[in-house]
């Protein structure tokens, strides 16, 4: 089935080869699914040669390297938006955590 995901780069951090091989860079992004695929934005990211930091299934040779300093699945909801049986809308936010 098809899977749509809006992608927008807030920023780029750069650092020098993690492991030698690697490039170093790394992409901060707002990502939305359109759709409600399982591991949506995983895959597409992945896909894209950007995969998520410490992600051990779609993730590449980094992740040995990547998990010391981010021992968690980079991947944070910052906000989600349900409808109620009512048909009110309900959101909920968090902010990005410090570690």
């Amino acid at each position: 089935q098809e899977a749509f995901t809006l992608l927008l780069v807030k920023a780029y951090y750069y650092e020098a080869g993690l492991d030698g091989t690697q490039d170093g860079s790394f992409t901060f992004a707002e990502v939305r699914p359109l759709t409600g695929r399982t591991h949506q934005i995983r895959v597409h990211l992945a896909s894209l040669g950007r995969p998520l930091v410490s992600d051990a299934a779609y993730g590449n040779q980094a992740f040995a390297v990547e998990s010391r300093w981010c021992p968690r699945l980079f991947l944070h909801c910052s906000r989600v938006t349900l409808c109620g049986m009512d048909g009110e809308l309900c959101s909920a936010e968090a902010p990005l955590s410090p570690d």
